[in-house]
């Protein structure tokens, strides 16, 4: 689940291939990310696990190169504020 978080809140390079882009495009939208974390909900995980990892990729100093990528601080609060609003039953469509 954190390689999930990790790879949304990294984005996508700027230096994509089209194919790349196109998965991007296709499973790497914060819908698809909130389902994902859903499923692993419905499986063990907890919230306060989810805001470990945000906290983690927050001030852990392993993880300084994801924060210095454009957007990162956006969309790691679209995924905070996300996890705090949904029930753990919600599954989340498009």
């Amino acid at each position: 689940m954190e390689n999930t978080v990790i790879k949304h809140v990294k984005g996508l390079s700027a230096d994509a291939t089209r194919y790349q882009k196109k998965m991007h495009y296709k499973y790497g939208g914060i819908v698809k990310i909130l389902r994902y974390i859903e499923y692993d909900k419905k499986h063990g995980v907890t919230n306060d696990d989810i805001v470990a990892i945000v906290e983690k990729l927050r001030s852990d100093s392993s993880y300084e190169e994801i924060r210095g990528n454009e957007g990162y601080l956006d969309r790691l609060k679209e995924i905070e504020s996300s996890i705090v609003n949904t029930p753990a039953k919600k599954v989340l469509t498009k």
